[in-house]
């Protein structure tokens, strides 16, 4: 019932109805699941301090899951983000940049798995188009993912500007991205943009992961889909999907020739 009232909810929106009462009510919405997590954030900090996790990707994908009230939960699927996380160990990346924190799971995720040097930046709008950002009063509870000779950034800037691009080749200092997530705003304009901007800085060998890549039955303001089609038909991609029927979510790579 409440997922089909968001789902209502989400076309009048985008159909430009009640546009103004719609956001007030994601943004309580918003807020309230903040509050949910600012209460379980000290139980967190306290399993991250003491590294209470072992290094295996499905116990780490269960950590993010199922401890801490759910405080760092990543909005994935469990397998899908468990294969994403096994290609990234392969990879050994030292130059990670992830376009949407949110929660923050799969940054904590991104840093267990990238390389014990590796450079990782997280960059995120505040009170963005869908997932919502993250306050500031996260950055201090994501600091503590990094292992002890990480560089972790932490940007909250809009990712589709040209003057964050800057800042982000500012933070690079000349080295390309081994692995770009894309899990912004979601829709079709803001993914391509994200993709078109930043796609250009990535390694030779690394690789483009985009989330929410087969169509949301769910969220008509998901249109993901579109643009993974696009590329699809120009480029090398592989999805990890655990099972087409499950109507949303869904990581697509984009390994560029």
């Amino acid at each position: 019932m409440i997922s089909t009232l968001k789902t209502r909810l989400r076309q009048m929106r985008r159909e430009g109805k009640a546009v103004g009462i719609i956001n007030a009510i994601a943004y309580a919405n918003y807020q309230a699941k903040n509050m949910r997590d600012w209460v379980n954030a000290g139980q967190m900090k306290r399993l991250l301090d003491k590294r209470a996790f072992a290094p295996d990707t499905d116990k780490l994908v269960t950590f993010t899951m199922n401890e801490g009230g759910g405080a760092i939960r990543p909005l994935q699927n469990p397998w899908e983000i468990s294969e994403l996380m096994k290609r990234v160990r392969e990879r050994a990346p030292r130059v990670i940049v992830e376009i949407g924190t949110a929660k923050g799971g799969t940054l904590f995720l991104f840093c267990q798995h990238a390389a014990d040097d590796a450079t990782i930046i997280s960059l995120d709008l505040p009170y963005g188009r869908n997932g919502g950002g993250y306050p500031a009063w996260k950055e201090k509870l994501y600091r503590k993912f990094a292992k002890p000779g990480q560089s972790l950034f932490l940007v909250r800037a809009n990712s589709h500007l040209d003057e964050t691009r800057k800042r982000i080749e500012d933070i690079l200092q000349g080295r390309t991205i081994d692995v770009l997530m894309i899990d912004a705003d979601h829709s079709y304009e803001g993914v391509k943009r994200d993709y078109e901007l930043y796609s250009p800085l990535l390694s030779k060998d690394g690789f483009v992961a985009m989330h929410d890549v087969i169509p949301n039955r769910f969220d008509p303001e998901i249109e993901v889909h579109r643009f993974w089609e696009e590329l699809k038909a120009a480029t090398n991609t592989e999805e990890l999907v655990h099972d087409y029927a499950q109507g949303n979510l869904g990581i697509g790579i984009v390994r560029p020739t």
